[in-house]
């Protein structure tokens, strides 16, 4: 009690209580013990009272300071008998904190120079994961207790997050996650309503399990039609981006796992400013068919723009395709090879998905030309022309050509099989003009099909 000791007018107190020459109340000597004697001389127990220093100390049943202990359970005396207020206190190797009034803090989280803590029910210092009431994860130091915020930390999962799914999450090769913690030091998680939550940390965006754990790799977000626009890709390896982060830009990789109908061989998607992929939308009619909606993606690639055109799995389409324009009208778009896969323009000479060379028109849409274009007759972007005989007649949007061999519209003819007979015949604008001949079948693109 070096405080007291120190204090001349309590010394002096002191030694008339201990010559006994006449009573005085206050604080006095027995037995290498202090004392405290009320005004009617009885003595002070189970009681505070307080010095000239300030400070408050505790007499015992028998009237004698207590020093080194819990009063009651909820404030501590030193080994000088003062109680402890404002301050911590390391006591049998763990720590404690005492608010101004010398009150133990217990079952809560107090801010206390500017970092945060947590005490459990006995107001020990907590450290390591901490759950409070409502189900919220926190993490304390193990060094100090302070309450991780505004960071991100790698660790050891909490026994408790054992049994929430972990199929998605990415354990490190020590076997630590990673987690993020909010300004108000709770661990970003999704709620129990759903398995993932995405949250936006430095301007890229992440998700997390219900446990706060990170997830990387595929992961569904919420239940889409088509299913693959529920789908972000979380980067699993940094050649990819930033670690953690939905991806952006192109990305090749197998499809989900756990989605059949997304496929299952090594494809391209592609991913924008928010992680979500590009996806088309397919039109068809029957199950022989695949239309697709022409909803076009232009992407700048090494300074230069190309268009694409992406299915209901995400993939960029490649080959001849069959599209629906806007105004309802079917027609063909090529988009090159698998290593291309993007709109192509012109005359081309396209590999049908039947494996036959045929000459191709597109125009500068990119869209099949149908018609007559350079005197030659197309129809959905492919190049009409006789097959059997030396002409052929084709009806294109209702109206009827002559056509050669190589396609080319054929104006003012006449030709006879025979000298009494006109079978062919055409005006100068390549129409039909009589004859016998039959009208052919118009010849449509062979399209390809996106195989699964």
């Amino acid at each position: 009690m070096k405080s007291i000791i120190k204090t001349a007018v309590l010394a002096a107190g002191f030694t008339a209580a201990l010559s006994m020459s006449a009573f005085a109340a206050g604080w006095a000597v027995e037995n290498n013990t202090w004392v405290y004697y009320n005004n009617d001389g009885s003595k002070a127990a189970n009681e505070w009272k307080t010095s000239a220093d300030g400070g408050y100390y505790y007499l015992d049943g028998w009237g004698n300071m207590v020093t080194n202990s819990f009063i009651d359970g909820e404030r501590y005396v030193d080994s000088d008998g003062r109680m402890v207020t404002s301050g911590w206190r390391q006591i049998d190797s763990r720590w404690y904190y005492f608010d101004s009034n010398g009150k133990l803090v217990t079952d809560q989280s107090k801010q206390i120079n500017g970092a945060y803590y947590f005490f459990g029910d006995d107001g020990e210092m907590l450290t390591g994961w901490v759950m409070d009431g409502d189900g919220d994860w926190y993490y304390c130091d193990p060094s100090d207790g302070h309450m991780y915020v505004n960071t991100w930390k790698r660790l050891e999962a909490s026994p408790e997050m054992d049994d929430v799914d972990s199929s998605r999450v990415n354990i490190e090769d020590d076997g630590t996650y990673w987690f993020y913690f909010k300004a108000n030091g709770r661990v970003t998680r999704a709620d129990g309503s759903e398995d993932y939550e995405e949250a936006t940390i430095n301007g890229n965006r992440y998700a997390f399990d219900q446990c706060g754990r990170m997830v990387t790799g595929w992961t569904k977000l919420q239940e889409t039609t088509p299913v693959i626009a529920g789908y972000k890709y979380y980067n699993d390896d940094e050649s990819l981006g930033t670690y953690g982060a939905a991806h952006t830009g192109w990305l090749s990789a197998y499809p989900p796992e756990d989605e059949e109908s997304l496929g299952q061989d090594v494809v391209w998607y592609y991913f924008d400013y928010r992680g979500t992929p590009y996806y088309g939308t397919d039109v068809s009619t029957s199950d022989n068919d695949e239309t697709l909606e022409a909803k076009f993606r232009r992407i700048t690639r090494n300074g230069k723009t190309y268009t694409y055109l992406f299915n209901e799995l995400g993939n960029p389409v490649y080959g001849l395709r069959k599209v629906r324009r806007s105004n309802g009208e079917v027609t063909s778009m090529y988009f090159g090879t698998r290593q291309e896969c993007c709109l192509q323009y012109g005359a081309k000479t396209v590999t049908e998905a039947d494996g036959t060379e045929s000459t191709f028109r597109f125009e500068d849409s990119g869209y099949g030309a149908t018609g007559v274009k350079n005197n030659k007759l197309y129809y959905m972007g492919k190049l009409q022309k006789a097959m059997d005989d030396s002409y052929a007649y084709y009806t294109v949007e209702g109206v009827t050509y002559l056509v050669s061999r190589s396609g080319s519209v054929v104006k003012n003819h006449n030709s006879k099989k025979d000298p009494d007979e006109v079978e062919f015949r055409s005006d100068s604008q390549g129409r039909r003009d009589g004859g016998y001949g039959e009208v052919s079948e118009l010849e449509e693109p062979v399209f390809e099909i996106t195989e699964i």
